[in-house]
């Protein structure tokens, strides 16, 4: 947990210092470098794609993770142990992923954000690692520019603090809403990196340069 929380509050910061390419080309921070490219989504497509997102396998398996850590740190501790304890960690991560997903596509849908994560073009394992970390704060948009992610990061700690809403008092504070859309954010950062790295995991439009 510490470490994905790292990520943010390290690795992002980081990205705001102009990292420098090989050519010795500045990477401006607030910019997209040269990604695969796809149709844009419709509204449709985008409240598939958070179907997708919250009934397919990141859904399942995130919230399985998320249990099993909370599980291990018996947090919250009010929840306690054994399979009733684990069932509700369950429910409350995979509940806390679905109004986290209708959250991101009603601010995304009018802002006409794309959801998906666009894989780098560049073959420097450097650049695609900074390409993942900053699509977590920046987004591609429907007429092909770019701008912060405000669905990405405002549903991460709006919801955050939602969850509160079915958490005991030992998780239930503002600072644990917080840390939650903190370790949000560290889970998005890890999902881009698995999809910028393993092809198969990305969604079908963009399984293939084009």
């Amino acid at each position: 947990m510490r470490l994905i929380v790292w990520v943010c509050l390290v690795a992002l910061p980081a990205v705001l210092n102009a990292q420098q390419t090989e050519d010795k080309t500045p990477i401006q921070p607030g910019q997209i470098g040269q990604t695969v490219h796809a149709p844009p989504f419709t509204v449709a497509d985008k409240f598939d794609y958070r179907v997708v997102q919250t009934f397919g396998a990141r859904g399942f398996i995130g919230s399985a993770l998320g249990a099993a850590i909370g599980q291990a740190n018996d947090t919250p501790s009010e929840w306690g142990q054994g399979f009733g304890g684990l069932a509700k960690r369950y429910v409350s991560g995979f509940a806390g992923n679905c109004t986290r997903q209708i959250m991101a596509f009603a601010i995304e849908a009018p802002l006409h954000e794309d959801p998906r994560y666009f894989p780098s073009e560049d073959k420097s394992m450097k650049e695609r690692f900074w390409n993942a970390i900053k699509q977590v704060y920046l987004t591609r948009k429907d007429d092909g520019g770019q701008g912060f992610a405000y669905g990405r990061v405002i549903s991460d700690f709006a919801n955050g603090q939602l969850v509160n809403a079915w958490q005991p008092r030992s998780t239930g504070a503002v600072s644990n809403g917080i840390e939650r859309g903190f370790i949000s954010l560290g889970a998005d950062a890890g999902y881009d990196l698995l999809q910028e790295f393993v092809p198969f995991t990305r969604p079908i439009s963009l399984r293939h340069r084009h």
